[in-house]
């Protein structure tokens, strides 16, 4: 206990001087521990107005930058969901973790992996989480305090008659093609609805109402609210299409792939195609190109998505100040990568490039001195976990590989990173390659590996000096000792070496003809998932079992299981042996 006190006594004496300066207001000194306010935008790239963007319409974001510190250059470790949070949740490298592509859940990677929510729980906080902070459909429920809630009765939006128009046009498609049954809705919708009837608006009505009951409490929060839009379908309710005039956002019809580039550089803008209306979508290297019109109506959804959830962002703060915790909560807005809307004639996210590296990150803590400033140093959002650990006067593990930006926070010309690290893998004809990107003060460059022996096979380099937009490839015409130097920086974090896609928890059926039952008894208090995992790592269909109910799998010797409880309380991995198993989960 007087170790517990003494400890609490340190982080209230190191809050207070890392904020504190003359004429600051001591918050630390009345509670050593703020709260946090965890915000995560899907698809979000800095299309915002405090970002620079005249086209946005983002009073709220803004209203939170002059609070906090604007980074200017950050930048996420993976340009696609799963592998950018999984980095940043559990404070990893995605090589270190294990995790890459979409599918793979980082407990199948790395079972002991401690979240920042996790860690931040150790140290007294409460931690409760909306909408999507992982990757769904698994959100970790360990991370968390409370189980997270359910929501449905959601309209998705559409108009009616649909569903009959996706069957309609998954009748045409060719026998062979994998949307035969897999085909989503169209891309856009415009409902008149109010904001609360759709899924983010629906979710921040929650998030308010824990805020709120969380506030009153004896222990600090972390309370993360996530976002789904922007992400596709681009649908917001009516009166945020009618902020915005279509003819006056920036359409981009003209871009070329840049040329000098390996063909498996780029992104292929499939997600587009994975909607009715889209089904037609181009590539960014075909002679087809995106229509004026179609591109500008896309446009207008994308921004009208953004307004409406800057909307609820705004409630958000609006209850933080009206409950009086404005003042002692650090609020943290992120995005997991950048979007393409027409640059580099793609659409989507998916490579190494900075258009979907860049992501918005902004920061506001109780006392910041710098409120309102923005940052031009690189930042990692591996670097949020170290910096959130030391706002709140907390322990940083010595397991995280970011860096604190606690030093940018108190003065945003201060350097902490000489270089933002990002990689991406790509499966191109049959050939599996990863591209890791060095992005430095003035340049970026990409180094393209194979992923199984970790060889290079290609190189781009662009002069962020000269060239933003990264349409010349300089990778030809430059001193080899740049190219030496920055490569030699690279290799430090990321050394070339051979992968492997499979995660350490996967089943192995070596012995495929001998059986053996496995059975589950839930005889704990709180729902119990049960998934099966596939020889590659992925999570098959899960089974629920409420307290009391028992399962048995017909199974094989060398499959594996991953048991969850919905309260956190339980993970753990099984597998089937002879005789047959019995679990017994309390």
């Amino acid at each position: 206990m007087k170790n517990l006190l003494l400890q609490l006594h340190v982080c209230a004496i190191y809050f207070a001087v890392l904020f504190c300066g003359a004429g600051a207001t001591n918050v630390a000194a009345v509670q050593p521990h703020p709260n946090v306010l965890f915000i995560a935008v899907d698809d979000l790239r800095p299309s915002i107005g405090c970002y620079g963007d005249p086209h946005a319409i983002t009073p709220n974001i803004d209203r939170l930058a002059e609070r906090g510190v604007r980074f200017e250059q950050a930048h996420c470790q993976v340009a696609v969901c799963n592998p950018s949070r999984a980095s940043l949740m559990t404070g990893l490298r995605p090589d270190k973790l294990g995790v890459w592509t979409l599918p793979i859940h980082f407990r199948e990677a790395m079972p002991s992996a401690v979240t920042l929510p996790q860690w931040f729980r150790q140290f007294g906080y409460t931690a409760v989480s909306h909408g999507k902070i992982y990757h769904n459909p698994t959100p970790d429920p360990q991370s968390w305090s409370e189980r997270i809630r359910t929501l449905s009765g959601m309209k998705s939006g559409y108009p009616e008659g649909t569903q009959g128009h996706i069957r309609e046009v998954q009748q045409a498609l060719p026998q062979s093609d994998w949307r035969k049954n897999n085909l989503r809705g169209p891309s856009t919708a415009a409902p008149d609805v109010d904001d609360n009837k759709l899924v983010d608006g629906a979710r921040t009505d929650m998030a308010i109402e824990d805020l709120r009951r969380l506030g009153k409490g004896d222990t600090p929060f972390f309370l993360a609210m996530g976002y789904i839009r922007p992400h596709l379908a681009w649908i917001a309710p009516k009166k945020y299409w009618d902020l915005h005039d279509p003819a006056t956002l920036p359409v981009v019809t003209n871009e070329t792939v840049t040329a000098n580039t390996p063909p498996y550089a780029l992104s292929n803008s499939y997600e587009m195609t994975h909607y009715v209306d889209l089904v037609d979508f181009p590539k960014p290297w075909d002679e087809q190109r995106v229509a004026d019109e179609r591109a500008r109506h896309l446009m207008h959804a994308y921004y009208a998505c953004v307004t409406y959830i800057d909307a609820q962002l705004g409630r958000l703060l609006n209850a933080l100040d009206e409950e009086g915790l404005a003042e002692n909560t650090i609020v943290v807005l992120w995005s997991d990568h950048g979007w393409k809307l027409g640059e580099f004639n793609g659409w989507g996210k998916m490579t190494n490039y900075e258009i979907d590296t860049r992501v918005p990150l902004i920061i506001s803590a109780p006392g910041l001195q710098t409120a309102g400033e923005r940052s031009s140093e690189l930042a990692e959002l591996l670097d949020l976990y170290p910096t959130l650990c030391d706002l709140a006067g907390i322990d940083t593990p010595d397991f995280v590989d970011g860096t604190s930006l606690v030093p940018n926070l108190k003065d945003v010309d201060v350097h902490v990173n000489d270089a933002a690290f990002s990689q991406y893998y790509r499966n191109f004809e049959g050939r599996e390659y990863m591209g890791y990107a060095i992005r430095t003060n003035d340049y970026r460059l990409v180094e393209w590996r194979n992923f199984s022996t970790g060889e290079v096979t290609a190189r781009e380099l662009f002069d962020h000096q000269s060239d933003h937009l990264e349409s010349v490839n300089l990778d030809d015409s430059v001193p080899q000792e740049l190219v030496d130097r920055l490569t030699a920086q690279l290799l430090k974090t990321h050394p070339r070496k051979a992968l492997t896609m499979t995660p350490p928890v996967h089943s192995n059926p070596n012995q495929p003809r001998l059986r053996a039952d496995i059975s589950f008894l839930n005889k704990s208090e709180t729902t119990v998932m049960v998934y099966p995992i596939t020889p590659k790592g992925r999570r098959g269909r899960v089974k629920n079992l409420d307290p009391g109910e028992a399962v048995t799998i017909k199974a094989r010797i060398g499959g594996v299981y991953v048991v969850e409880s919905k309260d956190g309380t339980i993970h753990q991995i099984h597998s089937p042996s002879v005789p047959s198993r019995m679990v017994v989960l309390e």
